[in-house]
């Protein structure tokens, strides 16, 4: 019996088509993992084919250890025999593998984006160039987009012309390329990049790769860039095996350099190739995947596909309209308390989307004030820590006496007395002797102006360098990151603070410390390099923490390959989503508002049973509120697949007698009528709140909206004066000034732009 036969038909085709090109367009939830796994499974195990000429490429290093699991369990131990991973890892694998006949260090760094812009820094520094007049974030993302664009400095110089900011950008280019060639280092786009240029100049390499992968496959097609298209090409060159899957209406990467065209134009670069879509979801309910397939079949770059299920329709979408985006906020927690406490939900099993990160902060505040536990993903992530850094550079200058940059972070941390005068002095004799920093070290007698305090306390971190690098060949891994820990003097350093900051942060080393023991004890070769290269392409999803037991707060793009029962997706306004910019630019460009409305599709599909989407009709941004109105993506989805809702808060307190009724400014609520609205289309359920009983329709206009923290009648907080009640307003947005009751009845008027309040 062919193992084929545990897949569906589609999955089935998809598997067993092994020659020549093929593209799985495989929709959300369809089982695009399971197909690549039994995919590679028949290979081996029905058409005998050797694991080792089978190359497997991901974009995570979780999805590539998931899939790495799946097959080990249908194919047994020729699984590690097979080489996967993600383009990157694999890229720096190869780089590393032929160091030699590419004429490079095989210990080079792979540099982070913190470590990018030190060495951008150090280049504009040597250009006498002030990192207030031009940011190293933005020079390193121009840098960026030419590097995923394939140019080199020379060709990005041709392209700038005579504008004067492109021409400086490219010297800058040119001597930050210099930096990282000094110090061994490649950045993150350079392991692509790389490859690519090394397989054009050393085709006798490429060949040798060409013939160990006979067998390509690609996941995530729709999110390559160029190089990786690129370094797809040139395996698949020769046998033409090259199987990719992907969604093209899930391509959200553009700004990473994604570049949607390598999927769709896939049958225009192998006109040979055969096509394969998998359209039966095994996610979400039937109402759920119809209002996907609704809001992106309005789209025109596509290639077409429809998602379906045999689970049932399920519910209808709740689209909800709320007064304000705290009334939203107080919606969204108010109905996943009732799911939790009622319905049988778990924290766990709900999800909240957004648009952008600044949406967070009024879910967060309510969220806190019910006392559920929830998680944001897309905080500062463990490997961005400051203490998780420092120990890292430590060990990144072991692996690698070249690296200047992740010297110069430690050659002072902990304090130990070497001034910034003193660095200048020592990175000058450096420059000037076409030496390294670390070598440098060793003629610290030679350095002129070096003072004697200077020359002690770099003397002393000479010798712990010198003395860790001695050692270091009789110490596995976890042994290193303490004796680092130790004798650099960061533990005691932590102690020495006694604070329960400090605290945490030994907590974090200890933690690295832990994660290095695991990897001595689960790797095939625990080698420092190794591991300092695991952690270097290490993505943000990779460093997912577990939200088994919380509420999940994250952005759309975040929540790409993830699922969960209950979802929200909250801001669905225009300007919000799709954003301004995406609107400004679709004037020029309709596929800025694509890109936008595949976000969207995204987010539908994470939900499994139940999906809401709300809207404000006004949000309170940039210090004022705004009128909003709803996104353009709600009018595209069938009437008859939502059910309507409106959220109105009328738990406020009544203003003081006699407080004058101002227009919309003081968000003082009329009566409120149902709004006017087209006829209810057949089947589309209606559902309004209504105030309470013992409150008439003509008592409303006493009533304030609660949901405004700077209306009438709300309690502040100011950070000199205390606790106090707002009585009385006047202005708008930036100019807006509140006369504020604190203790002792005394009232002040402040201007909200510049007073710093908070609610009380």
């Amino acid at each position: 019996m062919s193992i084929l036969e545990a897949l569906n038909p589609a999955q089935c085709e998809a598997a067993e088509i092994v020659d020549g090109p093929l593209l799985i367009l495989a929709g959300a939830g369809s089982g695009k993992t399971r197909v690549l796994t039994y995919r590679i499974a028949y290979l081996i195990n029905e058409l005998g084919v050797n694991p080792w000429n089978i190359l497997a490429v991901t974009f995570t290093n979780k999805a590539a250890g998931e899939m790495r699991e799946r097959v080990e369990k249908l194919v047994g131990g020729m699984a590690g025999q097979i080489w996967g991973g993600t383009f990157h890892s694999i890229c720096a694998r190869l780089l590393r593998f032929e160091a030699e006949p590419f004429g490079l260090d095989s210990n080079f760094t792979i540099y982070d984006e913190d470590d990018r812009r030190a060495a951008m820094r150090r280049v504009m520094e040597a250009h006498d160039i002030d990192d207030q007049d031009l940011k190293p974030r933005a020079v390193i993302a121009q840098i960026s987009r030419a590097k995923n664009s394939m140019l080199d400095p020379h060709q990005f110089a041709l392209e700038a012309g005579e504008s004067p900011h492109q021409q400086q950008i490219a010297e800058l280019f040119t001597s930050y390329e210099a930096e990282l060639r000094r110090n061994n280092a490649f950045d993150f786009d350079d392991l692509l990049v790389e490859v690519v240029r090394q397989f054009d100049n050393h085709p006798e390499v490429l060949a040798k790769y060409q013939e160990r992968f006979r067998f390509l496959l690609v996941d995530e097609y729709q999110d390559t860039n160029r190089p990786q298209y690129l370094f797809c090409r040139q395996l698949a060159a020769a046998h033409r095996n090259i199987c990719v899957v992907g969604d093209d209406d899930q391509s959200i990467y553009q700004f990473r350099g994604a570049d949607i065209r390598n999927i769709l134009d896939f049958e225009r670069d192998y006109p040979e190739a055969k096509v394969v879509r998998l359209e039966q979801n095994y996610r979400s309910t039937g109402r759920i995947l119809a209002a996907a397939n609704a809001v992106i079949q309005n789209n025109q770059r596509r290639k077409g596909k429809e998602l379906w299920t045999q689970a049932g329709d399920g519910e209808l979408i709740e689209l909800v309209e709320c007064d304000t985006d705290r009334r939203e906020a107080r919606y969204i927690v108010d109905k996943l308390r009732r799911f939790i406490n009622y319905e049988g939900y778990s924290p766990g099993d709900t999800a909240i989307l957004y648009r952008t990160n600044a949406q967070s902060r009024a879910l967060e505040e309510e969220l806190q004030r019910s006392g559920m536990p929830y998680i944001i993903v897309g905080s500062i992530r463990f490997y961005e820590r400051k203490e998780i850094k420092d120990i890292l550079a430590y060990l990144r200058l072991l692996a690698n006496p070249a690296d200047d940059i992740n010297l110069l972070r430690i050659i002072n941390v902990p304090r130990r007395g070497i001034g910034a005068t003193s660095l200048e002095r020592l990175q000058v004799f450096a420059r000037e002797q076409s030496l390294g920093l670390y070598a440098a070290l060793d003629h610290l007698d030679q350095v002129p102006r070096l003072g004697g305090r200077a020359v002690k306390s770099l003397t002393e971190f000479r010798d712990l360098a010198h003395g860790l690098v001695a050692d270091r060949g009789g110490m596995d891994l976890p042994e290193l990151g303490q004796a680092i820990f130790e004798r650099s003097g960061y533990r005691q350093m932590l102690l020495d603070e006694n604070s329960p900051e400090a605290e945490v942060r030994a907590e974090n080393v200890d933690q690295l410390i832990a994660f290095m023991t695991e990897f001595s004890q689960t790797r095939e070769e625990p080698t420092l390099e190794s591991f300092l290269e695991e952690i270097a392409l290490m993505s943000p999803l990779d460093e997912s923490p577990d939200t088994s037991k919380m509420i999940t707060l994250m952005t759309l793009h975040s929540a790409k390959g993830l699922e969960f029962p209950l979802v929200f997706l909250s801001g669905m306004e225009e300007h919000l989503f799709p954003t301004s910019r995406a609107i400004e630019e679709s004037q020029t460009n309709p596929q800025a508002i694509e890109e936008e409305r595949r976000l969207c599709y995204v987010g539908i599909t994470r939900a499994r049973e139940r999906l809401f989407m709300t809207y404000a009709c006004r949000r309170y941004t940039f210090g004022k509120m705004i009128e909003t109105s709803p996104s353009r993506f709600l009018d595209e989805l069938p009437s008859e697949l939502v059910a309507l809702r409106r959220e109105v808060d009328f738990s406020a307190r009544a203003p003081r007698p006699g407080a004058a009724r101002h227009g919309s400014g003081n968000q003082i609520f009329a009566a409120p009528e149902k709004p006017k609205r087209k006829p209810e289309p057949k089947g589309v359920h209606y559902e309004w709140d209504e105030p309470p009983a013992s409150q008439g329709a003509d008592d409303l206009p006493t009533y304030i909206d609660a949901s405004d923290p700077f209306a009438v009648g709300q309690w502040v907080k100011h950070p000199s004066w205390g606790r106090g009640e707002i009585v009385a307003r006047e202005g708008q947005g930036e100019k807006m000034k509140l006369s504020i009751r604190f203790k002792g009845s005394q009232v002040k008027k402040v201007a909200v732009a510049y007073a710093r309040l908070e609610p009380a």
